[in-house]
């Protein structure tokens, strides 16, 4: 059976709490592929992570707990999620290694961080790796990746592939502040690279596109590999 890790940004999960009706349409679309995938899953802490981290920076709390805060923030949108599937887990792994045994229990995991130090993407990106999946769809809040900000420059393009040197270097452009927000961290994009897993960057609230990668192996997105 092929084997597909998706990376769930939290701001498309998330919004004063919950997006219930995309849930609910995603568990749905999860449902039918995993008639032909072992799927894993890391979901991102959204705004719910950033309420707590924004609210207590200013305190001057440590950065290590402010990581930890931000973990289980993923953990609860993670949990959250399991309510929307059958015969999934209901104990959120917090280690890869957890995840992968689950995946061989159920056929599917739901996962959120791990660690201080490792963004969600880079928990997706070593889930692949473990599990030897080629895919890892990035669902984001964005339609793939750009050369600039789209919701500042109404002239942005979109790249329709780009080589994992192409992304690398954009990503580090972009965590020192000049460009877009960062579409993927660089660990993330080095643990691709040196497993040959084949990236796809979508808007991750647009349900089709999940399927038609799956099928076709093309997006609307960005395609990194």
């Amino acid at each position: 059976m092929d084997k597909l890790v998706i990376s769930l940004g939290g701001s498309v999960f998330t919004d004063n709490p919950l997006r219930i009706g995309f849930i609910r349409k995603l568990a749905a679309t999860v449902s039918e592929l995993r008639k032909n995938y072992q799927i894993g899953i890391v979901v991102g802490g959204g705004a719910l992570a950033r309420s707590y981290i924004s609210a207590l920076r200013p305190e001057k709390v440590n950065d290590n707990v402010l990581d930890e805060i931000g973990i289980y923030a993923t953990r609860m949108n993670a949990l959250s999620f399991t309510s929307f599937l059958d015969n999934i887990n209901t104990k959120i792994p917090t280690t890869v290694n957890d995840a992968v045994e689950m995946i061989g229990l159920y056929g599917c995991v739901i996962m959120g961080g791990t660690e201080p130090g490792h963004t969600t993407d880079t928990v997706a990106a070593l889930l692949a790796e473990r599990i030897g999946a080629r895919i890892l769809i990035n669902g984001t809040s964005v339609d793939g990746v750009y050369d600039s900000d789209p919701a500042k420059n109404k002239n942005a393009r979109k790249y329709s592939e780009l080589s994992y040197e192409e992304a690398i270097k954009r990503s580090i452009v972009s965590s020192v502040g000049a460009g877009p927000s960062v579409f993927m961290d660089l660990t993330s994009l080095v643990i691709a690279k040196r497993s040959g897993i084949r990236i796809y960057v979508i808007r991750g609230d647009e349900i089709e596109e999940y399927k038609n990668i799956c099928s076709t192996g093309k997006t609307g997105g960005t395609i990194i590999g």
